[in-house]
């Protein structure tokens, strides 16, 4: 990948491809290059941290009682045939 022929699809490759990665590759730079002189590149990358950010800021949802109870019933009666094998 050289300087003058990074395309927006070569970053959001690489941005897919390195997510969660603090990376200083060469390519890491020229892609940094890219998305700063890039309008469409900028929102996009920014609009996937906040979404990342939104996600982990987001409490984890805790079934009740009674749905935890129905899973495991289901679970049970999944497993059960496959005990008398």
């Amino acid at each position: 990948m050289s300087d003058q022929n990074i395309l927006c699809e070569d970053v959001l490759e690489h941005i897919c491809v390195n997510l969660d990665e603090e990376l200083n590759s060469p390519n890491c730079e020229q892609i940094r290059v890219h998305i700063n002189e890039c309008p469409d590149c900028y929102a996009y990358l920014k609009s996937l941290k906040t979404t990342i950010n939104l996600y982990k800021d987001y409490p984890s949802p805790c079934p009740s009682e009674s749905a935890k109870r129905s899973i495991e019933e289901s679970i049970l009666k999944k497993i059960e045939p496959l005990r008398h094998k």
